[in-house]
């Protein structure tokens, strides 16, 4: 889990730390262990090194209760990240996004941040499904942004806005509404997706955008190694980012990734767990970064 940086060391009366037992000199004018430690050691407020990566990712789903589902997303880099072009999606079709909204299937959606909208090193973001006040009913904290509540706006939807129990395409994805393509940040297929709800190949898939030419721009080639989860967690339980993509792209250029690389060949089997635990709305999963 993330933590803030702190202050250590042992208040005094006066509500500054107390000198280390054992500093000074000795009876020759020696400096004793204890401070020549104290000079070497870094500053009790130091920080911590900044969090390691290069873009956000997906770092957490819920699939189920419906009243529960989520998508959470983390900052592991050193800047804070403006949000307001990014979206999140659960439909196969999203990356049709710049010739105008895609037609998606039942349940699917594909939402945009709002204007302002921004995360900093280090944080996490919760995207609930249902309405904020559901959601805190089953968690006991408030998510983020809720779906059925506006505060991310939908963009493209088929109904009400659900995740399938079995399993699900979730991707998070970057759109600055004039280019011809959109670029993909992060996806993963979480639980076992049927065909209808998994990746859908956008491979030389050509568009032409609102921006000020006519003539189209087409998809690099995606590997779709990129592998569904052996199985579906069930109600109550998440499946968690435990690994950064760093080294578990197969394809580390010539993608349609935000960076260059093909986010559809990273292998999810070393960067995201299968043993499903209890949901950590608000949290970075423990040990990722």
């Amino acid at each position: 889990m993330f933590l803030a940086a702190c202050a250590t060391g042992t208040p005094g009366v006066d509500g500054t730390p107390d000198a280390k037992p054992g500093g000074g000199k000795d009876a020759g004018g020696e400096p004793t262990d204890a401070a020549t430690a104290d000079a070497s050691s870094p500053p009790i407020d130091a920080s911590p090194p900044p969090p390691a990566g290069t873009q956000l990712l997906l770092t957490e789903v819920v699939l189920t209760p419906s009243t529960g589902e989520y998508i959470e997303i983390a900052n592991p880099t050193a800047q804070t990240v403006d949000l307001s072009t990014y979206y999140v999606s659960d439909a196969g079709s999203y990356f049709r996004l710049p010739a105008g909204a895609p037609t998606v299937d039942s349940n699917d959606f594909i939402a945009k941040f709002p204007a302002g909208a921004t995360l900093a090193p280090g944080a996490v973001a919760t995207i609930a499904l249902d309405t904020a006040a559901n959601f805190q009913t089953v968690y006991g904290v408030a998510p983020t942004y809720s779906l059925a509540d506006g505060t991310i706006t939908s963009v493209a939807a088929n109904g009400l806005a659900t995740l399938t129990n079995a399993g699900e395409l979730v991707v998070l994805f970057q759109w600055a509404g004039q280019s011809d393509l959109v670029s993909d940040v992060d996806l993963v297929l979480a639980g076992v997706p049927s065909v209808a709800n998994g990746i859908v190949d956008k491979s030389a898939v050509s568009l032409d955008g609102p921006d000020a030419d006519a003539t189209p721009s087409a998809y690099s080639a995606d590997a779709r190694t990129i592998t569904a989860q052996p199985t579906a967690p069930g109600a109550g339980k998440s499946t968690k980012r435990i690994a950064l993509e760093t080294g578990h792209e197969t394809q580390a250029g010539g993608g349609n990734g935000i960076t260059g690389d093909d986010e559809t060949s990273e292998q999810t089997s070393a960067t995201w767990d299968t043993t499903y635990t209890a949901p950590t709305p608000g949290a970075v999963p423990a040990g990722l970064f």
